[in-house]
């Protein structure tokens, strides 16, 4: 069984889940970006606010607005103000559109005044930050040009203008509004509402003076929300005006859109399945093939389940049983257990010799020069000696020594040894016969099993190496089989049944598809130009990445043998669900073990209960594989709990989010935003 470490899945799942994260956080952005805040003035009120509007022919406005704050709290420098560039326009066919302004020259014509963007809004900030506003009125004069582009309205022309803004935080007293157009009009089409939309109708609410091209209005109560000013006007009464727009946005929504097209004909052309096989009849697992497999081949990726089916195998081949205890404890045990080799002499003790020096001087003048080096090899450090090496050599001398009086033998453990070697030798035949014929029943013993398949004799030698028998929750590393037989399952059986092409070219569509929701979110909320009768290219382009993403999940397909085969797998288990009763008897007369050989492939096909009950009134001889109830599929679940499984470690992630500053919301993809202002 071939086994590899495989990380691909696991780095899929991570690239797609970022993926879906950035698809439902560009929704929510989407969804979320034209929602409102509410604002509260800090220390001040409006006491008066005058609007002055000077119309040009191709729709440039210079605006002048004067804004009397009354300060009842001197904590403060000055005022702020938003002007927003798009804003959403509800003309008289009740239509609403998007549209974008060019703010120029914005300044404080009499205070010292700061320009910046916040959330993609001009901000101008009026005041000191070296000094603090005094109490009561004062006075802010703020002045810009605002190029409304081109009149987008086809049959007639309309000026709309929202004056004040939504955001002010309380009412504006004394508002009043001064427009020169540049060209005559009909008075009665002059209307002011309280919003953007022209649902609340407030012009019988101001006082309106027509003076040739000039119109004054003042509210004759206080507003409580902003003022939208609107007149429609004769067709081409606006003349030329400038495009707003730019192609930023575009090109990255058609890279975005290409991009998906791409993934799409990659698909088509790597991705898309051969022609599915036409299930065949099988009475037997296709191919000979383990039940692991044949449930990998199924689409069953619970290696728990498929590792235990293997044990099922296991025991229904008869190597092993599994026994119920008490407390629905799991007992596994051995049946076939190799007899060990007999005791031969070879294994007789070392021979020791425990010699004595006699002689108490230095010189040996009588001794040859064997016996000399002897002597002084035996006794360099010490007058007594254990001669374990070299023992031949000293039996060669033994006896010219000791008969000379130079040492004596103390010890010799001979005797000891050659009674050892002669008791096995007597024993040798009859040891050696008795394993001879243990060996034989052993041998004959496995060839009336049924072989083992790579994947059942890792199973089986990971089991036995923990003794005859043992309780499964004992056993501390049956667990790291369900990740062996994954690795096994993957290397030997993934690369058969799917084409590595089609599964080559699911990074590249990953990759794709990220960049396809970078290109919107780079087009909807960073270039932001792109003109208002092409939005619908920005639902396209959103709407690209689920569909990316769709093609992605089916870019992997099975090569040929990989459709042939689950034909196969899907015929066999179509075979076990609808078999007659006849037909199974006669493959049971055929192979009496044909129930329990089947059923650990129905465990991992999901019809064990199916494949049990069919044999309620079907002879089949009982084979003992323990006590375990295989026909009630809660003791598999049982089986699974009592696996042993170190203490997990928990972790935990968490999120947050941001809020908007500057008391409004956010503008994105051309949506409204509201004006308005604020303390600082």
């Amino acid at each position: 069984m071939k086994t590899k470490s495989n990380n691909g899945n696991s780095g899929q799942v991570i690239v797609f889940c970022i993926i879906l994260f950035i698809f439902f956080y560009i929704i929510a952005y989407s969804s979320n970006s034209s929602g409102n805040t509410v604002s509260i003035a800090d220390g001040f009120t409006i006491s008066a606010y005058d609007v002055k509007l000077d119309v040009q022919e191709d729709l440039k406005v210079n605006v002048t607005e004067k804004i009397t704050v009354n300060w009842y709290n001197t904590n403060h420098h000055g005022i702020y103000k938003f002007t927003p560039e798009w804003y959403e326009y509800t003309s008289k066919d009740n239509k609403t559109i998007k549209r974008k302004s060019i703010i120029s020259d914005y300044r404080s014509l009499d205070d010292p005044y700061t320009i910046d963007v916040v959330k993609k809004k001009k901000r101008i900030k009026i005041g000191s930050a070296n000094s603090f506003v005094s109490y009561g009125d004062k006075l802010y004069t703020i002045a810009y040009t605002y190029d409304m582009g081109k009149d987008p309205f086809n049959g007639f022309d309309e000026f709309i203008f929202h004056a004040y803004g939504d955001y002010w935080g309380t009412d504006i007293n004394n508002a009043s509004m001064e427009i020169v157009l540049p060209k005559s009009f009909n008075k009665e089409d002059i209307k002011f509402f309280a919003d953007k939309y022209r649902k609340d109708d407030i012009t019988g609410s101001m006082e309106i003076f027509v003076i040739e091209n000039t119109i004054k209005a003042k509210s004759k109560e206080p507003l409580k929300s902003s003022l939208t000013f609107d007149i429609v006007l004769p067709d081409n009464y606006f003349v030329g005006g400038s495009f707003n727009y730019g192609v930023k946005s575009l090109i990255s929504i058609l890279v975005g859109i290409i991009l998906t097209i791409i993934t799409i004909i990659t698909w088509y052309k790597y991705g898309k399945n051969y022609p599915k096989r036409v299930p065949t009849v099988e009475f037997y697992p296709p191919d000979n093939l383990s039940s692991a497999e044949i449930g990998y081949i199924y689409g069953n990726n619970n290696m728990k389940k498929l590792t235990i089916s293997l044990v099922l195998s296991l025991a229904s081949k008869g190597y092993i049983k599994i026994d119920t205890e008490d407390k629905k404890k799991i007992k596994i045990t051995n049946c076939i257990t190799e007899p060990k080799k007999p005791y031969i002499v070879k294994d007789a003790p070392k021979r020791k010799i425990e010699v004595q020096k006699l002689f108490k001087g230095d010189k040996y003048p009588d001794l040859s020069g064997d016996e000399l080096t002897m002597m002084k090899y035996l006794f360099r450090t010490s007058d007594i000696h254990v001669i374990e090496a070299n023992i031949d050599k000293f039996l060669k001398v033994k006896d010219a020594l000791v008969s000379k009086g130079y040492l004596k033998i103390i010890s010799d453990n001979n005797d000891e040894i050659e009674d050892i070697v002669n008791n096995a030798k007597k024993n040798e035949k009859y040891e050696y016969e008795k394993y001879q014929k243990e060996l034989a029943e052993y041998n004959a013993k496995l060839e009336n099993l049924p072989a083992l398949n790579e994947y059942e004799r890792c199973i089986f030698d990971n089991l036995i190496s923990q003794g005859s028998s043992f309780y499964l929750s004992e056993h501390l590393t049956f667990y790291k089989l369900f990740g062996e037989i994954q690795s096994a399952l993957e290397s030997d059986i993934k690369e058969k049944i799917k084409d590595s092409k089609a599964s080559s070219k699911i990074f590249g569509a990953i990759m794709r598809v990220i960049l396809t929701a970078v290109c919107y979110i780079f087009a909807y909320s960073i270039f932001e130009d792109l003109d208002p009768r092409l939005f619908i290219l920005y639902k396209v382009c959103l709407y690209c990445i689920p569909i990316s993403i769709f093609f992605i999940i089916f870019m992997g397909r099975k090569t040929t043998y990989g459709e042939e085969i689950k034909a196969k797998v899907l015929g066999f288990r179509n075979f076990l669900i609808k078999v007659e009763k006849e037909q199974l008897e006669r493959l049971v007369s055929q192979n009496p073990s044909y129930f329990y050989n089947i059923l650990p492939y129905t465990y991992v096909l999901g019809i064990s209960k199916k494949w049990v009950s069919k044999f309620e009134d079907i002879y089949y001889p009982q084979v003992d594989m323990g006590s375990f109830d295989y026909s009630n599929d809660s003791s598999y679940l049982s089986f699974c709990n009592n696996v042993y499984y170190p203490t997990p470690s928990n972790s935990s992630s968490s999120s947050g989010c941001s809020s908007c500053g500057g008391g409004c919301s956010s503008c994105g993809g051309g949506c409204s935003s509201c004006g308005g202002g604020g303390s600082w």
